[in-house]
């Protein structure tokens, strides 16, 4: 019988998964509960409240995954490493031949957690970093000691040669001075560092996030700091999407499930909102696919005609968040492509032709 690689099956795979409109990812939030009090975060709460999923019932959700063809299940919170059974699920997926991916914010992983993570199948580990100081860092993540704790399970983390796939920092007004001293942090422990703008409001409709969200401009400036060949990031102004409304990959193959038992489009894209507690994964996934084929332009969606959409980060998903409805052209956005294409006409002149 001939072998594949991993890489060379997934290259296979995924083209026929897109076809048919088959789910290949399911992304799990563990738990809400988390170790720190991050002021940026959007999910709803820190706490572990008593209506999260139990044990008994990511287990069968998990078996269920594996009946409806899943090939990567990736683990996130909250800060998931606070779950008590959190090797229990671990465990369970390795058994179902899943791909395990995993997010979470390092303060935990001491060598016991890292030896045991690297005897699991997991794939892509990604942590989050938050400052390169001690006062930055705490100052968002509002907890003392968080930042030793962080320098303590990436050191450990290096040390167990877990698969980290990158250090993950999100920017904000907050700690956007510290973003070069942070990258050059994450290397120092031989790590792929990766920085984030994007700031949603919380899945409640809180939009206290955005309060430290950069403004277009600082972005462009941070953006330009971290560039180390500019002319490669200049896109092709010809470009124009040719997908559906919904342009992402949710509800084209793959799908979100909350603490709580729903399942979504995505963890930034909190709808349908189907209760997995009286459904199945299969029904849901029908109900999210009509989601997202019943979505569609309305006369006030400017975002065909729009001058700066091959620049544009925002995605429906934002525009929901924020106004509740997905056609919406959010001001800070539409400035920030505005901005970030002038950036690009002034690094390479063909662009303006």
């Amino acid at each position: 019988m001939k072998q594949l690689s991993r890489n060379d099956f997934e290259d296979r795979l995924l083209p026929r998964i897109c076809r048919t409109r088959t789910p290949e990812t399911a992304v799990f939030e563990l738990t809400y509960g988390c170790n720190l009090r991050c002021l940026h975060c959007s999910n709803p709460t820190h706490k572990a409240l008593q209506n999260e999923l139990t044990t008994t019932e990511i287990l069968n959700l998990l078996d269920q995954s594996a009946d409806l063809g899943i090939l990567t299940v990736t683990f996130t919170g909250g800060e998931l490493l606070t779950r008590p059974d959190v090797f229990t699920l671990f465990d369970h997926a390795a058994t179902q031949g899943f791909v395990l991916e995993m997010i979470s914010n390092a303060t935990r992983v001491t060598p016991e957690l890292a030896s045991r993570l690297r005897a699991l199948p997991f794939k892509n580990i990604c942590f989050s970093i938050y400052g390169a100081t001690e006062g930055t860092y705490e100052q968002v993540t509002q907890q003392p000691h968080s930042f030793t704790h962080f320098l303590d399970g990436l050191a450990t983390a290096a040390e167990h040669h877990l698969p980290v796939s990158a250090i993950r920092m999100p920017v904000l007004s907050l700690n956007a001075h510290e973003v070069l001293d942070a990258k050059a942090l994450v290397e120092s422990y031989g790590f792929k560092f990766q920085s984030c703008m994007e700031i949603f409001p919380r899945t409640n409709g809180n939009l206290d996030p955005l309060r430290y969200r950069l403004s277009p401009e600082e972005k462009i400036r941070v953006g330009q700091t971290l560039w180390e060949n500019p002319i490669e990031a200049v896109p092709d102004p010809s470009c124009r999407s040719t997908t559906p409304f919904i342009e992402c990959a949710c509800g084209q193959t793959r799908f979100a499930v909350t603490p709580y038992g729903e399942m979504n489009l995505c963890t930034g894209f909190p709808i349908p909102r189907y209760n997995l507690r009286t459904g199945t994964l299969r029904e849901g996934w029908e109900v999210l696919k009509a989601t997202v084929d019943r979505a569609s332009e309305t006369r006030h969606d400017d975002c065909p005609s729009c001058a700066v959409r091959s620049t544009c980060q925002q995605k429906r998903n934002h525009a929901w968040l924020e106004t509740g409805d997905m056609n919406a052209c959010l001001p800070h956005y539409k400035a920030w492509a505005t901005l970030e294409q002038q950036a690009y006409v002034s690094i390479d002149p063909r662009q303006s032709r």
